[in-house]
C-alpha cells in the first residue's frame, strides 16, 4: 500500500476514476469470495497496480502492471503461508524488506512497489494456512492487479497518442536520414519531424505542468541522436562509418515501430550495432560509442525494456526478458558495498521491519501489524531531512488513523461499505498527492485502516492501540537512521549534488527569463534562491560532519565551493541585467538553443543510489550551439550577448568541478 505514493504527478481525472474502480471491483470480489485477509490482499494489490498504471509516461503500461501483479501475488503467498508461524514470519518479512530496499538501485518507483508488496506481506492475518485459503488469497491478489490491467486495456489513456505518433515519426525519419548519410556525405538531417516532436511535448501547457522527471528524454534524445548522426556524416573510416550508420538506421526502424517482436528485434539490431561500433577506427570511435549509447537509451525508453550494451545484447540466444532480469541483478549487485546508501537502506528496512514484526508477535501488541507497516511507509533511502520526513509521515499516519477510527466508531462500516470508504480516501490521496507528504500519509493511513479492518468493530481502545503501534514503528524508523546512518562522505556527496542542482535550477530560471516571459518572475527567482540557500546550509552541515583531514578532500571542497560561487555570481549578474521582456524579432534558433542548453544543464534527476549529475559532453555541445546561434543576434540585443557570456561562464564553472571520487576511509 505504500506503493500508492508512487510519483503519479497530478494524474488525469479519468485515469484516477479507472484506478479507483479497479480497487472497488477487487475489494468486492475479495469480500464476496475470499477468506480472512483476502479482501485486503485483493484491494491492496489493485491499488498498487492502479498507482503503477498512473505513471505519467508515453510508454505502455500493461506489461508493467502485469509484472507488479505477479509481485503482489508472491507477497500474499508468502504472507498467508507463514503468518501463523511467528519466527518464520519474522525471517520472511526481513528477507523481503532487504530485497525491497535493494530494488531502489533500479529506481525509486521499483523500491516503492517492492515496499508496497511488503505492506501486503505484513498485514497477512495470523491464521493457520490451508491450501484453499492461501491459494484463494493469492489468486485474488493477482486478480486485483489483473483487473487494473484489463481496465488499462479497455480504457487506455488517450493523452499521449499525439506524442507517441510524433515520436514514431521522428525515429522513422532519423532512420531514413542515417541511410542517406551513409551514402551522401553532404546530406543533412531533416529537422522537421524533430520540431514537430518537441512541439507535441512542450506546447500543451496543461501537460507541461504534469510532466514526469525524465520528460525531456522523450524529445531530447532524438535531437541528440540527430546531432551525432550529422557529426558522423562524411567521416573517413574505410566504409566502417557507413556500416555503422546503416546499423543505426536498423535500430531506429525498430524503435520507430515497436511491434509484437519489437524487443526481440531490438536485441538483434543492437547486437549488430555493437559489432559495427567495434569496427570503427579510433579517430571516430568516440562518436560511434556516443551513438551506440544513445540508441541503447532510445530502445530502453521506447520499448520499456532494459537493453544493456556490450556482450549481453550481443548474445542473441538470450531472450529480452532474461536480459532485463540480468540487468536488474547487476544493478543490485553494484550496490553490495557498505558505502552504498541503497545497501544501508536495505539493512535498515530489513532490520527494523523484522524487529517490528517480532515486537508485535512476541509482545502480543494489539494491531501490531501497524509497527512494520509504519516502518515501510516512512522509511526511505534519503540523505536530506531524514528525521523531519520520518516524523512528518508518522504524524500523517496518526492523523489518518484517528480520522478513520472515528468514522468506524460512528458508522460501523463492514464489507463492501468499508471498501467504498477505502476507495474514497484513496481518491483523497490522489487529490492531495501534490500538497505534501504529511497529507498524503494521512490519506493513505486512513485507506489502509478501512482495507485491513473491514469488520467495523472499533472503539476508543482500538484507535489507541493503532496509534501506539504506529508510534512504535515511527520510533524504530528514526532509530534505524541514528544507529545506521549513511556514510558521512556519502551524505556529503548527495548534499553536494542537491546543492548544485538547486543552484542550477536558480540559473535555469534566470536564463529562461531572458528568452521567455515568465509569470511573476520575481517570485520565481526568489523561490529558486531560497531553495539554493537552504541546500547550501545542508551541504555545509554535511561538510562539517565529514572528516576533511585528507588533502584530496580539502582540495575537492575548495574546488567545489569556488565553482559554486562562480555560478552564483553569474546568476546575480544575469538577474541584475534581466530585461523587461525578450526583444521582438529575436531568432527562434537562438531561443531553441537556449532552451536545449537549459534542459541539458538541468541534468538527470537524482536516484537513491546516485546523486544528481550532468552529462559533460552534452552540456559542451549545447553551449556550443548557443554560441553558434548567437552569431545572428542583432547589434542592439545587448541582453542576449550578456546571456551568452554568462552561459559560457556557468558552463566552464560546472564542467570544472572535479568528480567526488575519494574512497571513504572510515567505517561509519
Amino acid at each position: 500500500m505504500k506503493g500508492l505514493a508512487l510519483r503519479v504527478s497530478l494524474p488525469d481525472a479519468g485515469a484516477v476514476v479507472r484506478s479507483l474502480l479497479g480497487v472497488l471491483l477487487a475489494a468486492a470480489a475479495g469480500t464476496r469470495w475470499g477468506s480472512a485477509g483476502a479482501a485486503t490482499a485483493a484491494a491492496g494489490a489493485a491499488a498498487i497496480a492502479g498507482a503503477t498504471a498512473l505513471q505519467d509516461s508515453p510508454r505502455g503500461r500493461l506489461p508493467l502492471v502485469l509484472a507488479v501483479s505477479a509481485q503482489m501475488g508472491l507477497a500474499v503467498l508468502l504472507g498467508m503461508s507463514t503468518s501463523a508461524y511467528s519466527l518464520v514470519y519474522v525471517v520472511v518479512v526481513a528477507a523481503w524488506c532487504f530485497g525491497a530496499g535493494l530494488q531502489y538501485a533500479v529506481s525509486a518507483n521499483a523500491g516503492l512497489v517492492a515496499a508496497a508488496a511488503g505492506a501486503l506481506l505484513v498485514t497477512a492475518p495470523p491464521v493457520e494456512p490451508t491450501l484453499s485459503s492461501v491459494a484463494g488469497a493469492t489468486a485474488l491478489a493477482i486478480l486485483g492487479g489483473m483487473v487494473q490491467a484489463v481496465l488499462v486495456a479497455l480504457w487506455p489513456r488517450r493523452r499521449w497518442r499525439v506524442q507517441r505518433a510524433a515520436l514514431a515519426r521522428a525515429y522513422a525519419s532519423l532512420g531514413k536520414d542515417a541511410r542517406r548519410l551513409a551514402v551522401e556525405s553532404d546530406a543533412h538531417v531533416d529537422p522537421g519531424p524533430l520540431i514537430v516532436l518537441r512541439d507535441a511535448f512542450t506546447l500543451t501547457e496543461r501537460q507541461a505542468r504534469r510532466r514526469p522527471l525524465a520528460y525531456r528524454s522523450w524529445y531530447g534524445l532524438p535531437e541528440r541522436i540527430s546531432v551525432t548522426l550529422s557529426a558522423l556524416a562524411g567521416k573517413d573510416g574505410d566504409g566502417a562509418v557507413a556500416e555503422l550508420l546503416v546499423a543505426a538506421a536498423a535500430v531506429l526502424d525498430v524503435v520507430a515501430g515497436p511491434g509484437r517482436n519489437g524487443k526481440r528485434d531490438s536485441v538483434a539490431a543492437l547486437g549488430r550495432l555493437d559489432v559495427a561500433v567495434a569496427a570503427v577506427p579510433e579517430p571516430t570511435k568516440t562518436l560511434a560509442r556516443r551513438l551506440s549509447e544513445q540508441l541503447h537509451d532510445a530502445a530502453a525508453l521506447r520499448l520499456g525494456e532494459y537493453c544493456p550494451a556490450g556482450e549481453l545484447v550481443g548474445d542473441l540466444r538470450r531472450p529480452a526478458g532474461w536480459l532485463s532480469m540480468v540487468t536488474v541483478a547487476q544493478l543490485g549487485e553494484s550496490h553490495l558495498n557498505w558505502n552504498s546508501p541503497v545497501l544501508r537502506h536495505a539493512v535498515r528496512l530489513a532490520s527494523v521491519a523484522g524487529a517490528g514484526v517480532a515486537i508485535a508477535r512476541f509482545a502480543d501488541v494489539p494491531h501490531g501489524y501497524w509497527i512494520p507497516l509504519t516502518v515501510l511507509m516512512v522509511l526511505r533511502p534519503e540523505t536530506a531531512h531524514t528525521y523531519t520526513r520520518c516524523a512528518g509521515r508518522v504524524a500523517g499516519n496518526v492523523v489518518g488513523i484517528a480520522i478513520a477510527s472515528v468514522i468506524t466508531m460512528v458508522m460501523e462500516p463492514t464489507g463492501l461499505f468499508a471498501a467504498v470508504l477505502a476507495v474514497l480516501f484513496l481518491g483523497v490521496a490522489y487529490v492531495v498527492s501534490g500538497v505534501g507528504y504529511l497529507a498524503l500519509s494521512a490519506a493513505l493511513a486512513a485507506t489502509i485502516v478501512f482495507l485491513v479492518d473491514i469488520s467495523g468493530s472499533a472503539d476508543v481502545a482500538t484507535m489507541g492501540d493503532r496509534l501506539v503501534a504506529t508510534l512504535i514503528g515511527g520510533a524504530l524508523a528514526v532509530l534505524a537512521h541514528v544507529a545506521l546512518p549513511d556514510h558521512s562522505r556519502t551524505r556529503l556527496k548527495q548534499r553536494a549534488g542537491e546543492l548544485l542542482k538547486t543552484e542550477i535550477d536558480y540559473a535555469a530560471t534566470v536564463i529562461k527569463a531572458f528568452v521567455h516571459r515568465l509569470d511573476q518572475p520575481e517570485e520565481a527567482l526568489a523561490a529558486s534562491w531560497e531553495r539554493a540557500f537552504r541546500a547550501r546550509a545542508a551541504f555545509e552541515a554535511a561538510a562539517g560532519a565529514a572528516r576533511v583531514e585528507e588533502r584530496d578532500m580539502r582540495r575537492w571542497l575548495k574546488s567545489y565551493r569556488t565553482a559554486l560561487n562562480a555560478v552564483t555570481t553569474s546568476c546575480t549578474t544575469l538577474e541584475s541585467s534581466l530585461p523587461s521582456g525578450p526583444p521582438i524579432g529575436r531568432s527562434g534558433d537562438f531561443v531553441s538553443a537556449v532552451d536545449e542548453y537549459v534542459e541539458t544543464l538541468c541534468g538527470e534527476p537524482p536516484t537513491p543510489g546516485a546523486p544528481w549529475s550532468i552529462d559533460d559532453e552534452q552540456l559542451a555541445d549545447a553551449v556550443q550551439r548557443v554560441r553558434d546561434a548567437a552569431i545572428h543576434l542583432s547589434t542592439g540585443d545587448a541582453a542576449g550577448r550578456v546571456l551568452v557570456a554568462e552561459i559560457v561562464v556557468i558552463t566552464r564553472s560546472v564542467l570544472g568541478i572535479p568528480d567526488f571520487s575519494p574512497v571513504p576511509s572510515e567505517a561509519g
